[in-house]
């Protein structure tokens, strides 16, 4: 208020003071009113923290992000390319539209299904689910992998994308729309669209994937396992199921969580699940061989055992985070669950295709 203070005409009648000051108060008011309309709630980072800068940032930013009411227009899936006007806020939908420059809208949902009896459930996105779509690729990646994320922010600041971290589905996977989807459901095409346009993949490839997962009537990215080293999702108390690219049918692994004790009924001795993934072995017993392991890269629901934990000593060991999956043999002391795949099976042949699709001599 200073400033009016200052502009002030002393020399003038009170009456007329009275009147120019209450006609520059009102003027005041009608300036800051907007003002309050712009600060932008979505940016409150309280409940944010994806990293120690991200826990630093100030508590409530100036963002240009789409109003909430509002049909999201995004410029770009790639990374390297996005602007404050690509943050979006899709806290609590159970599904979003977005427009692209090349495309029409469409709805993305945030749905959740179990594996095969495959009961669907429509949930909404989490609270604080704020930040940008985009196309993700790892280095070195095949060329049908690939897949649709979402970036958490705090902020709407393109600076901020390297810090943050991608929403995650209720499995504890990141929630990801794969590019196997995008080419084979119509109801992504809009999507193929903007990709191609650009450039960040080929019509060839989505023809491929057309040619590759087109009979499939669904597809599960925590289940798709492109090469070896792909994260996938296992349950301890029931049989691991995953799709191989490249294979015409899932894969069955029904045993490999049992006890199977020679005159007992085969049972699951442990609960909960987490996120495994297929390694090459290093073991010096088997030089020369091509056998692989599973490492429980992550713990997601917690182990518990379904009999005795004191007295339990069966072939299948307590899995742990970060370690080998590991057994006992004819009750031998514990050592890595090891699988040769140049055995002649099922099971063995799609492990061989993950292999040749890594790479690996």
């Amino acid at each position: 208020m200073h400033h009016w203070h200052h502009a002030r005409d002393t020399c003038a009648p009170s009456s007329e003071i009275a009147t120019t000051m209450n006609t520059r108060v009102w003027a005041l008011r009608r300036v800051r009113r907007p003002l309050q309309i712009q600060t932008s709630p979505w940016t409150h980072t309280r409940h944010y923290s994806a990293s120690p800068e991200a826990e630093r940032a100030p508590q409530r930013r100036e963002s240009t992000a789409v109003s909430y009411h509002t049909r999201p227009k995004v410029s770009t899936l790639n990374p390297s390319l996005i602007t404050p006007t690509d943050y979006i806020d899709i806290s609590r939908k159970t599904g979003f539209s977005v427009e692209f420059p090349v495309s029409k809208s469409f709805e993305i949902l945030y749905s959740s299904h179990s594996p095969p009896g495959l009961k669907f459930v429509n949930i909404r996105f989490p609270d604080y689910s704020r930040g940008f779509l985009y196309y993700h690729c790892d280095s070195g990646a095949g060329p049908l992998e690939g897949s649709i994320r979402f970036r958490l922010t705090p902020d709407n600041l393109p600076s901020s994308f390297l810090s943050g971290q991608d929403l995650l589905a209720p499995s504890g996977f990141p929630w990801q729309i794969l590019l196997a989807q995008v080419a084979c459901r119509d109801k992504y095409a809009f999507i193929g669209e903007q990709l191609v346009h650009e450039n960040l993949v080929t019509r060839e490839q989505l023809s491929r994937c057309r040619d590759v997962f087109g009979q499939r009537d669904l597809i599960y990215p925590q289940y798709t396992l492109f090469r070896l080293d792909s994260p996938f999702l296992v349950n301890f108390s029931s049989p691991v199921h995953f799709t191989v690219v490249g294979e015409p049918r899932p894969v069955d692994l029904s045993s490999l969580f049992k006890n199977q004790t020679l005159g007992e009924r085969p049972y699951f001795p442990w609960t909960g699940s987490g996120i495994a993934r297929f390694e090459r072995s290093t073991l010096t017993k088997y030089a020369g061989r091509r056998v692989i392991h599973l490492r429980i890269d992550k713990i997601l629901q917690p182990v518990t055992c379904t009999v005795n934990a004191r007295s339990y000593r069966g072939r299948v060991v307590r899995p742990e985070e970060g370690q080998l999956f590991t057994v006992r043999f004819r009750g031998g002391p514990p050592e890595p669950w090891g699988y040769d795949i140049d055995k002649k099976f099922e099971f063995a042949a799609a492990l061989r295709v993950l292999w040749d699709n890594s790479r690996l001599p």
